[in-house]
């Protein structure tokens, strides 16, 4: 028997080898997968919750939970306000009378409808995980954003506004500074991954590293990261000119957004495959022996990082990397090797109000 999820997948999808699906056989299909999903909402949503409590457990961060137990109201509160979100979008697509679903009307909305399908399988698999047999989807997503996506993203976004088509308009100036928001979280997300090494506490919360950290430790070790064209450490000044468009929110020069995209594209853009090597969409800058370069930035981290025990956890730089081989994890704890003093506390502090003070002005 075919899930409900994954008829309405069948149903709103386009398969050039299939004929699409009648507003009937759409409707139908929209209607059973609601029915099962209002089920499960019945069975697992039983007490009433306030929206700050609801609040406080969607967007906390992620966490390590003891037990099972600990997770159960976390994960039934994201439940609830999916569910609850998507009721509120199956408004939208029928309208205000409760209309039948159709394909005309509800083309719109497919994309984020098929976002919503996908991403409450966790949930329902947990939930329904003492339930034997139980199949809520056949298949699954993948959840990571690559850094080049949200580059591509700032790209688009700085030219958007420029578009004189038929299609939504944005106002020029509010998606320069979105676009240079983009463009540094993509920057932030390659040096973090270009790396790969995650270190976390006892309780599993990462350090909170200083602007810049990962970024450094690329271009102290440059034997680690090979590149062609261009040089890491001259994209720093572009990094901090995004950080400050981004807390400060002034209008940047036309050109300066223009030439930012075309530098960093060097870092975040692909270059033509050797012969000898698998195409990739990282392949601006190849890593020779991964493990090295890890082994010495762990080194660097606890070398330079000022306090408290970390357990470190390894996975594959977002990179060409040569003979790539999964490291065996160390689940044991180590400490920094210069604990900070009182009074490097008290400085770090002040300088981090300070800081704060002035990004206010």
């Amino acid at each position: 028997m075919t899930p409900p999820a994954n008829a309405l997948l069948s149903a709103i999808g386009n398969f050039p080898d299939l004929p699409p699906a009648t507003d009937a056989q759409l409707d139908l299909a929209f209607s059973t997968f609601m029915a099962e999903i209002n089920r499960l909402y019945s069975a697992h949503v039983r007490e009433p919750r306030s929206g700050r409590y609801l609040i406080e457990q969607i967007f906390s961060r992620t966490r390590i939970f003891k037990d099972t137990r600990a997770v159960i109201p976390y994960v039934s509160c994201h439940f609830q306000v999916g569910v609850e979100e998507l009721r509120a979008l199956e408004g939208k697509i029928r309208g205000p009378g409760g209309a039948p679903i159709t394909r005309e009307g509800l083309a719109p909305w497919k994309d984020i409808l098929t976002e919503y399908i996908f991403d409450l399988a966790w949930a329902v698999n947990f939930l329904q995980r003492k339930v034997n047999g139980y199949v809520y989807l056949k298949g699954k997503k993948s959840t990571g954003v690559h850094s080049w996506e949200v580059f591509l993203l700032a790209n688009q976004l700085a030219y958007h506004s420029a578009y004189s088509g038929t299609g939504p308009h944005l106002e020029i100036r509010s998606t320069q500074i979105a676009a240079i928001a983009l463009l540094r979280q993509a920057l932030e997300l390659r040096f973090e991954r270009l790396i790969s090494v995650y270190p976390v506490d006892a309780k599993g919360k990462p350090p909170k590293l200083k602007h810049g950290f990962h970024q450094e430790f690329i271009v102290a070790h440059p034997q680690y990261f090979q590149v062609q064209g261009f040089d890491i450490a001259d994209l720093r000044p572009i990094y901090d000119w995004c950080s400050e468009i981004v807390h400060q929110a002034y209008q940047p020069y036309a050109w300066q957004l223009s030439r930012a995209l075309s530098e960093v594209e060097k870092l975040l853009g692909t270059r033509p495959a050797s012969a000898r090597w698998a195409w990739s969409i990282a392949n601006a800058v190849c890593i020779a022996d991964a493990a090295a370069m890890q082994t010495a930035f762990e080194d660097h981290f606890l070398e330079h990082y000022g306090h408290g025990t970390w357990q470190m956890f390894r996975s594959e730089p977002e990179a060409l990397v040569r003979n790539w081989i999964k490291p065996q994890h160390d689940p044991s704890f180590r400490p920094v090797r210069k604990p900070s003093t009182w009074w490097g506390k008290i400085k770090f502090r002040i300088m981090k109000a300070f800081r704060r003070v002035m990004r206010a002005f």
